[in-house]
C-alpha cells in the first residue's frame, strides 16, 4: 500500500501537521480560506492529480458570505469501491491561550513557553515525556487531515486497488456551513464516476480509556429550542397587574434543565439532558419597569427523538413553567403557548404579509452576511419581528428551533452486516472500544438520513430554514455512508493544552487507515 517505511510517512504526517497548523484557521472567518489555500495546492502538486486535474478541486459553499470552499481530491483506483477521508480544516478561537496566543499555532515554540507557567499535572507531565505535539488544531483536528493527506499522497503513487476520496471541510465548530454545503458533491462524484462509498473515515481525535482508544459508530443528534417570551408590562409598584416575562422565563428553564426525562438511552449510553445556554431579558436598558420580553435557547442531544417530539416535550414544558410562574405572581393573568409555526399562520391572515415576509426574508440575510449575526440571533430576531406584525399584545410564550440542527446518525442502522466486520477488523489493529454514538457533534450526522425523519416539524417552526439555512434532503437520503470516527490520541481538544500523541498520530494512524481501507477494497470480506 505504501511506497514509504514507517519513518518517512511519520515525518510527512508531521510535516504538514505543522503546516496546517501554523495557519491559523479561526471558524466561521473568511481566514478559513487561507488553509483551503494550502490544502489545494498540496493536492494540486501531487503527481496524480497532475495528471488528473479534474479529480480535485474547490467545492464552493453555498451562499458563504465568507467565501469558503470544500477542498476535495478523488484517487480513482480499478475498483469503484471507495473510502472516505473527511475531516475539517477550521479550529476554535486562541482566546484561551492568553498571553501565549501568539504562539498558540507553533508547536515547537509553544511547548517551550508552556514550560515555564503552570499547567495541570497531567498536561505538565505529557510536555515532560516529549511525546506530545502541541497547539490549536494539532488534535482538533488539523493532524488527522494530515494523517489522511500523507496516506492519500502515498498511495497516490501507483492506486492499483480501490479509491479513495479526500474532502476536508470549513466551519465544522460552528455551524456545518461545509459539510451541509458539499452533499451535492459528494452524490455527483458518485454518479459521475459510479462510486460505492463503502465507509468514511473521520480522523476527529479520540480519547483513551483503561488503555483502549475510544472509536464511534455514529453521532449524537442536536437541536435547539428557542422561546420568546412576552409578557406585560407594568411600573414594578404596579407588580400584580403585570406578568414579568424574566420570572416566566425562569420557570421554564427550571422545568427543563437537567430533565432527564428526555434523554434518550442505548445500552450503557445516554445523552446528557437539555442544557440552557442563554438567555435574558430583551429590554435595551435599565427603568422602573417589569421587561416586556425576555428570550432564551438550549441544547437538546438526541439519539431517536424526531423534531417533533422535541417541539411537543418543550410545548409542554413551556406551558407548565408559564403557570408556575403565574400562579406564583397570583396576578389572575392568562398566558398563552404556540410554536412559531402557528404564529406565523397568524401573521399569514392579514393582507400585507407577502411583502412582509419578504422583506423580513432580505433583511434576514442581510443580518447573516453583513452583520455575520449567528443563526439564534436571527432566529429571535425574526421571532419577535413576525409577533410584531400580528399585533397581538397580550402574555405570550413562542418556541421555535434555530440552527445549527444535527441529525442523530448511527452506522449500524444504515448497513448490515458488512460494516460489523470493519469495526471488528479495527480491533485487530489496536484495542479500541467502539461506541454507539460520539456526544461531541460531529459533521458526520450529514452522511445519511434515518428512515422515519420527518423534516415538517423542524422546517415549519425554524425561521432561518429556506435559503439562509438548509441541506439537500434528497441527497443525504441517497448517500447513506456508514461511518467511523477514528483518528489518533489526543487530549484537551479546544484548551490551551490540546495536544496529540506523535507516535498515535505519526505512526498508528496512518497504518490503520491503509489497513482498513485494503479491508474494504477485498472483494472477499
Amino acid at each position: 500500500f505504501l511506497k514509504e517505511g514507517i519513518t518517512v510517512l511519520k515525518e510527512r504526517v508531521l510535516e504538514i501537521t505543522k503546516e496546517l497548523v501554523k495557519i491559523y484557521s479561526p471558524t466561521n472567518t473568511a481566514e478559513e480560506q487561507k488553509v483551503e489555500e494550502y490544502l489545494l495546492n498540496l493536492l494540486q502538486g501531487m503527481t496524480y492529480f497532475k495528471e488528473h486535474p479534474e479529480n480535485c478541486g474547490a467545492f464552493a459553499a453555498a451562499d458563504d458570505c465568507f467565501g469558503r470552499s470544500t477542498i476535495y481530491g478523488l484517487v480513482l483506483g480499478k475498483s469503484k469501491k471507495t473510502v472516505v477521508f473527511m475531516g475539517h480544516h477550521d479550529v476554535v478561537s486562541t482566546e484561551v491561550y492568553g498571553a501565549l496566543a501568539n504562539v498558540a499555532c507553533e508547536p515547537e515554540l509553544l511547548a517551550q513557553k508552556l514550560a515555564r507557567v503552570e499547567l495541570p499535572e497531567e498536561a505538565s507531565r505529557d510536555l515532560a515525556s516529549g511525546e506530545w505535539l502541541w497547539g490549536r488544531g494539532t488534535c482538533d483536528m488539523k493532524g488527522g487531515t494530515a494523517a489522511q493527506l500523507a496516506v492519500l499522497e502515498s498511495y497516490a503513487q501507483s492506486p492499483e486497488v480501490g479509491s479513495i476520496l479526500f474532502i476536508s471541510v470549513p466551519d465544522e465548530e460552528a455551524f456545518s456551513v461545509g459539510m451541509r454545503s458539499c452533499l451535492p458533491l459528494l452524490k455527483a462524484l458518485r454518479d459521475r464516476y459510479g462510486l460505492e462509498y463503502e465507509v468514511a473515515l473521520n480522523c476527529e481525535p479520540n480519547s483513551v480509556e483503561n488503555d483502549k482508544q475510544i472509536i464511534y459508530s455514529g453521532s449524537v443528534g442536536k437541536m435547539l429550542p428557542v422561546v420568546l417570551v412576552q409578557g406585560k408590562s407594568v411600573q414594578i409598584g404596579s407588580y400584580p397587574q403585570g406578568v414579568n416575562p424574566v420570572a416566566v422565563l425562569a420557570e421554564i428553564i427550571c422545568a427543563t434543565e437537567a430533565d432527564y426525562q428526555i434523554s434518550d438511552t442505548l445500552g450503557e449510553e445516554s445523552t446528557v439532558p437539555p442544557v440552557w445556554n442563554f438567555a435574558r431579558d430583551l429590554k435595551p436598558g435599565y427603568d422602573f419597569s417589569l421587561p416586556r420580553r425576555s428570550a432564551g435557547y438550549c441544547n437538546v442531544l438526541t439519539f431517536s427523538k424526531t423534531p417533533a417530539q422535541i417541539m411537543d416535550w418543550f410545548v409542554g414544558k413551556c406551558y407548565q413553567g408559564a403557570q408556575t410562574a403565574l400562579e406564583k405572581q397570583g396576578c389572575g393573568h392568562s398566558l398563552k403557548v404556540m410554536t412559531y409555526g402557528e404564529l406565523l399562520k397568524i401573521a399569514q391572515e392579514r393582507a400585507d404579509f407577502d411583502d412582509f415576509y419578504k422583506n423580513l426574508q432580505a433583511e434576514m440575510t442581510r443580518k447573516l452576511q453583513v452583520e455575520q449575526l449567528d443563526f439564534p440571533s436571527i432566529t429571535l430576531w425574526a421571532m419577535e419581528e413576525v409577533l410584531n406584525f400580528t399585533g397581538i399584545d397580550y402574555p405570550v410564550v413562542i418556541t421555535a428551533f434555530a440552527p445549527p440542527y444535527y441529525p442523530a446518525l448511527n452506522s449500524g442502522k444504515l448497513v448490515g452486516e458488512g460494516f460489523k466486520k470493519v469495526v471488528d477488523f479495527v480491533g485487530t489493529l489496536l484495542p479500541v472500544k467502539c461506541k454507539e454514538y460520539f456526544m461531541g457533534i460531529s459533521d458526520c450526522s450529514y452522511l445519511g438520513m434515518d428512515a422515519e425523519f420527518d423534516s415538517e416539524a423542524l422546517a415549519a417552526n425554524m425561521p432561518c430554514w429556506g435559503k439562509l439555512y438548509s441541506y439537500d434532503m434528497e441527497a443525504l437520503a441517497k448517500l447513506q455512508i456508514p461511518f467511523l470516527l477514528l483518528g489518533h490520541w489526543g487530549k484537551d481538544l479546544h484548551q490551551r493544552t490540546e495536544r496529540v500523541h506523535i507516535e498515535s498520530l505519526g505512526v498508528v494512524l496512518p497504518k490503520v487507515l491503509q489497513e482498513v481501507c485494503g479491508f474494504v477494497w477485498n472483494e472477499e470480506r
